[in-house]
């Protein structure tokens, strides 16, 4: 069982949380991080902080996480999901997808598209409990309702 971050809110990533967001992408380059859609190398790191919407996770003072997504052919597409090595483990990334899957819904688009790196077992299992389907190429995929 895993504890519950208290008063952890989801909003749009501002241009003063960048560096923070640079640095902890920088401590997740372990090899047990749930990162989507490749590697988290700096110079890739850099293109989806400057070209994607991103949403954070902020716990108390200290932001825990980040999601960045991007629409591509009438789906949301999510490039990167980075937990803080403080934070894993206590529902960050349930949260942050929580958010991702709640804006595409927002959106009308069809499904949440992850490309997941070869032999992140971690990934692909954490996004299997979350419902997602394997897709080919590496991707998993999530068909979202809309009411």
């Amino acid at each position: 069982m895993t504890a519950a971050v208290p008063e952890l809110q989801i909003r749009q990533a501002q241009t003063g949380d960048l560096e923070e967001l640079r640095r902890m992408a920088a401590e997740a380059l372990g090899p047990d991080v749930v990162a989507a859609g490749g590697a988290l190398q700096a110079p890739r790191t850099e293109r989806v902080l400057g070209g994607d919407l991103v949403f954070v996770a902020e716990a108390g003072r200290h932001l825990a996480g980040y999601a960045a997504v991007s629409e591509r052919d009438g789906e949301l597409v999510l490039d990167q999901l980075v937990i803080a090595p403080t934070d894993e483990g206590v529902g960050v990334g349930n949260r942050l997808l929580d958010w991702v899957e709640g804006y595409g819904c927002s959106r009308e688009l069809r499904a949440v598209r992850i490309a997941v790196e070869p032999g992140n077992e971690r990934a692909r299992d954490f996004y299997s409990r979350r419902g997602y389907l394997p897709g080919g190429d590496g991707l998993v995929i999530r068909e979202l309702a809309h009411r």
